[in-house]
């Protein structure tokens, strides 16, 4: 989710030099310049792309009072304050935001995901549905995500070409209770070169073996789907989303913590077929080298032909 960072230092006529804020996944470091401007540049310790938002209280001899951007690099230039006065300081205090994704990315209509199990493998496609529901709380406008089931542990491939952001495989299942449904769950996050963001959750303990930072093609393995209860039945829940708000600051009102986010509903490639995925249906897991190299470079495509 986001994450706030507060700059509590009130900074005028300052010597020269860098000032940075306490450890977090984005930091933000100002430096004063001779000129009087101030450059502000950030360093990352996680993969993928955020939308990084900053807001000025207290400022003196300059305009800008907030800026946003997305950043990707592990490190960068955010931008630069400018004085109004060049010949003075800028005085400020500030905080930041940032939260995970790209804003309302260009989505093709036409994009095919591949069924996330090996070819021939039959699941049974489920909704699921918005824990908050669960639990008496709203739920976002366009809410949708897939619960494949299928009837043992089976491989899970990656349904789009991405780039593996985040890898959380630290739950065991207790198979001995039955449960309506679980809080957590071993998971992958995978963003698209679209900025669309794909996540993976049901993977049996131990089983994952994919690393942030590295690319994935459609059908490359990324774990085992496993059973999260006493039901004999293994499942994979996978939901395809996307950062829709520049708003950052809002996110907490009741009326917007919700829809932070928009929902995709893919077309995916089965045995006989692509369309959208009805619930209560079986389908077949299905691909060809056509949809594999879909989103593949020239030279990848040429990588790809050669060891047919």
């Amino acid at each position: 989710m986001n994450k706030i960072i507060l700059c509590l230092c009130f900074c005028f006529l300052m010597s020269m030099g860098e000032t940075c804020l306490a450890q977090s996944d984005i930091e933000l470091r100002y430096e004063r310049k001779s000129d009087n401007t101030v450059d502000f540049n950030y360093s990352k310790n996680v993969y993928g792309t955020y939308y990084l938002l900053i807001k000025f209280d207290d400022l003196t001899n300059a305009m800008q009072t907030s800026y946003g951007t997305h950043v990707s690099g592990h490190t960068g230039r955010f931008f630069t304050l400018k004085p109004k006065n060049p010949s003075s300081g800028i005085g400020f205090s500030y905080t930041y935001i940032y939260q995970r994704g790209r804003v309302n990315p260009r989505i093709k209509d036409d994009m095919v995901y591949m069924l996330p199990f090996k070819p021939n493998t039959k699941v049974k496609v489920q909704k699921a549905e918005y824990m908050g529901l669960t639990f008496g709380k709203g739920s976002p406008d366009n809410f949708n995500a897939f619960v494949f089931k299928v009837e043992k542990e089976e491989t899970v491939v990656a349904a789009r070409k991405g780039l593996v952001v985040e890898v959380e495989d630290k739950y065991k299942a207790d198979t001995t209770q039955a449960y309506s449904f679980v809080r957590s769950a071993n998971r992958v996050l995978i963003e698209h070169k679209d900025g669309t963001l794909a996540e993976y959750s049901g993977f049996k303990s131990g089983t994952i073996n994919v690393k942030e930072g590295e690319t994935v093609n459609p059908m490359d393995p990324i774990g085992i789907a496993g059973r999260f209860d006493s039901n004999k039945n293994c499942r994979l829940t996978l939901m395809v989303y996307y950062l829709k708000t520049k708003k950052l600051f809002d996110s907490k009102k009741e009326e917007n913590k919700y829809n932070q986010y928009g929902y995709v509903n893919p077309i995916f490639c089965y045995k006989g077929g692509r369309s959208l995925l009805l619930p209560n249906n079986y389908y077949s897991s299905d691909c060809n080298d056509e949809l594999i190299t879909q989103e593949f470079s020239r030279r990848e495509k040429k990588k790809y032909v050669s060891k047919l």
